[in-house]
């Protein structure tokens, strides 16, 4: 069986790949898209009560709301910019029952892309990972990006912490 490779085609940019995968490793730690603001549609499990969590921590709308395919009027749901959604009634206990269309994400976030920029930066001055190269009396060496690691897309402690704001269940 042939399996497709998970790798686009060869780039010729380098440095573009690198900013993609670290734009895309802060969303994946962060749990959701952060920015922009976009309309999107959301499959959501019911949960058998009145509140359901849309992940997004910044939820500017609730465009349009269905429950097993019959519309919901949104004018009656409360929801909150933190991303919970309550009805009147109970959301049914069923999976992928709640179909939304909502309108979220922050507009500006120059502390995540300066984030996103850092750790291109990193894997771009040590592609291949290696710390130490020498040549004869020539040598070159690469910090360390974390403990034990050199190059490649790496999230650090201290980008972590800041992006715990944007994080899904970070949150206090």
């Amino acid at each position: 069986m042939d399996v497709p490779s998970l790798l686009p085609q060869a780039s010729a940019d380098p440095s573009a790949d690198n900013l993609a995968a670290a734009e895309a490793a802060v969303r994946k730690y962060c749990g959701w898209h952060i920015a922009p603001v976009i309309i999107e549609d959301v499959v959501l499990d019911g949960t058998g009560t009145g509140s359901l969590f849309v992940k997004s921590l910044r939820l500017v709308d609730v465009v349009a709301a269905s429950v097993d395919g019959v519309p919901v009027d949104v004018s009656t749901l409360e929801w909150s910019e933190a991303g919970f959604l309550r009805t009147s009634g109970v959301w049914p206990d069923r999976l992928r029952s709640v179909r939304l269309t909502i309108q979220h994400g922050f507009d500006e976030i120059p502390d995540v892309v300066a984030i996103v920029r850092a750790i291109a930066a990193r894997a771009d001055a040590a592609p291949t990972g290696v710390v130490r190269e020498q040549a004869g009396l020539v040598s070159l060496t690469n910090s360390a990006t974390a403990p034990g690691v050199s190059g490649g897309v790496v999230l650090m402690d201290h980008e972590r912490r800041m992006l715990d704001a944007y994080r899904i269940g970070a949150r206090i």
